[in-house]
């Protein structure tokens, strides 16, 4: 003889198949399998496949609730494949760090498409060309279309003032976090076209004029906070 008996763990209701029996000594025994449970909508009984056709098979017909489909398949087709793990990488990278929230204060316009710019060029290395191709194939803030034009705008829309604050906010948040460290580096070069190269004390003994980069970072995390480039030798540059 069996019935079908409910078991409650949580909010889920399982359904099992209870058949009770006398073994060979005449006692009574009983067995359970499950073979379905509640659809938490509906409050209707959804049975496994294989019990729905071993209960067919014995004459016996079972009423078993169908839940309608998540998507519809008219929606399935119109769908597409893009990447996660990079996107959500970066975002918890960029929210812990405090970069959004600096972003969104100096560039309160501009800051999502600041973002996925940079995502992009830590993702691939590519010309900006193929970002809006990228885009289409990677999950991403609500940027709307990212053409090489429409790039070309976003960087000339960023006025130096914007800059400035965002440097400002950017120092004062990571101050807090942890100690920042001064780092200053020459690099000797042959060019005639970049104005930033000039004679001065070279510490490597390289008979070239160079170019002085300073960076601020973090101590412990190696963020950077602030960089400048400033002609000649430090030598020079202070006096």
């Amino acid at each position: 003889m069996s019935s079908i008996v409910k078991y409650n763990r949580g909010k889920h209701t399982y359904l099992y198949e209870s058949v009770s029996y006398r073994d060979e000594q005449g006692k009574p025994q009983n067995t359970r399998k499950l073979v379905g449970h509640i659809d938490m909508d509906s409050g209707q009984p959804v049975y496994k496949p294989e019990y729905i056709e071993r209960m067919a098979k014995q004459g016996v017909i079972v009423d078993s609730y169908e839940p309608p489909p998540a998507f519809s398949v008219e929606q399935i087709r119109q769908s597409d494949i893009r990447a996660y793990g990079a996107f959500y990488l970066y975002q918890a990278l960029a929210e812990r760090s405090g970069l959004t929230a600096t972003l969104a204060t100096a560039f309160p316009k501009q800051w999502q498409q600041i973002l996925m710019l940079a995502y992009y060029l830590v993702s691939t290395g590519d010309p900006v060309l193929y970002l809006e191709d990228w885009l289409t194939k990677t999950e991403h803030l609500p940027v709307g279309t990212m053409s090489s034009q429409r790039v070309s705008e976003l960087l000339s829309s960023m006025q130096d003032k914007d800059r400035s604050l965002f440097y400002q906010t950017w120092a004062a948040y990571r101050s807090e976090q942890e100690y920042l460290a001064l780092d200053i580096t020459s690099i000797s070069s042959y060019s005639n076209l970049i104005d930033d190269v000039a004679w001065g004390y070279n510490r490597d003994g390289e008979d070239l004029p160079q170019v002085n980069l300073c960076l601020l970072l973090g101590e412990k995390s190696r963020l950077p906070v602030y960089q400048t480039v400033y002609h000649g030798s430090l030598k020079n540059w202070q006096t």
